[in-house]
């Protein structure tokens, strides 16, 4: 019964399991040996007594020397030695020489590891590039870096990097759709500009970075800082935003000018801040929907006006939405606690 389903079906089952499962598995039967002597998913975490380090070197000369076709290649690093860089370099060749489409490399960021970014953005076939804890200053750009028009999503989590860094991978990579900046350190500036396909962006910012946005082409942004941290964020450009979710403890001035007009019109905003921003919030779309109402349309920019608004509430014990009635000032206070994530529906 075992050998009834086919190899791609076996290897979606072992794509489930991690490696040393998914290699206990495959005494089932011949079929599900060889499944998993190509498996298309691989993921190595190398520790730091550096267990299994041949058996994973060996793993990837079998695949090297059969060119079996690699979609996903997954390396964490804990092992805090020098010693595996040149394994990692190896393996990160096998990789791109075997096709890799998606590329997720983790390392603690105070380690020297020389990441090969320019061998890596040269893969024509890479769709997806993960990397956490990588210190990019350690690397040279001085051969400058290759196009990769193939990626579409880019994520970098607690990378330190400079901002001429950061500019030059969103220059190589300008088809992606989705990109993610979680806590990364070593700049002051986040800019955002002239992605030509970007659909949606995530940013969690280190402690006074700027960011900018200018992103004609952006649906879904989510917007996070840490408690006390002035959001600092200012949108240029976002006509086609449909959704923004926004944890800080500040709405920034950019948001809304002197004549309430929105720098970004988004269709649901999901807000999670303390009870005076939540409060002043409500008290804000409230006034602006009050101007749409009284004023004419002559005398009105159309895209200014706040038509309706609905406010649903998150129930932490239910796990719900629940829908509420639109407050300001005190009595908006009186029904929220110290910290409430809401999410505002808004017809513009």
């Amino acid at each position: 019964m075992a050998d009834v389903l086919p190899e791609c079906l076996i290897h979606k089952i072992l794509s489930f399991l991690s490696f040393t499962e998914a290699a206990e598995m495959s005494i089932l039967s011949k079929t599900w040996l060889q499944a998993w002597l190509t498996l298309p998913n691989l993921k190595f975490t190398v520790n730091h007594k550096n267990q299994n380090m041949k058996k994973m070197d060996n793993i990837m000369k079998r695949y090297r020397d059969g060119k079996i076709p690699i979609e996903k290649f997954e390396l964490s690093d804990y092992s805090y030695s020098r010693r595996v860089f040149p394994l990692f370099d190896k393996w990160l060749d096998v990789a791109l020489q075997n096709g890799v489409k998606d590329l997720v490399f983790g390392v603690p960021s105070y380690t020297s590891y020389p990441l090969p970014i320019s061998k890596i953005l040269a893969a024509k076939s890479l769709r997806e590039l993960v990397l956490r804890g990588c210190n990019l200053t350690r690397v040279s750009l001085s051969s400058g870096v290759p196009n990769c028009h193939s990626l579409r999503k880019l994520s970098l989590s607690l990378v330190i990097l400079d901002e001429n860094m950061l500019q030059t991978l969103l220059n190589s990579c300008p088809f992606i759709v989705s990109f993610i900046f979680d806590k990364c350190y070593g700049l002051e500036k986040i800019e955002l500009l002239n992605l030509q396909k970007i659909k949606s962006v995530l940013i969690w910012k280190a402690r006074n970075q700027l960011v900018k946005i200018q992103a004609p082409t952006l649906e879904y942004l989510s917007y996070f800082t840490d408690p006390g941290e002035s959001p600092m964020l200012d949108i240029i450009d976002a006509p086609k935003l449909v959704s923004l979710v926004y944890k800080v403890d500040q709405i920034p001035d950019t948001f809304v000018d002197a004549n309430f007009q929105w720098s970004c019109h988004p269709r649901e905003l999901i807000l999670e801040s303390t009870t005076e921003t939540i409060a002043c919030f409500m008290g804000l779309l409230m006034y602006m929907k009050s101007l749409s109402h009284s004023t004419s349309h002559e005398s009105k920019p159309l895209h200014s006006q706040l038509k309706e608004v609905k406010a649903y509430k998150f129930n932490r014990g239910n796990r719900r939405w629940h829908l509420v009635e639109l407050r300001s000032g005190k009595m908006a206070m009186s029904t929220l606690s110290e910290r409430d994530k809401f999410c505002f529906s808004l017809d513009w």
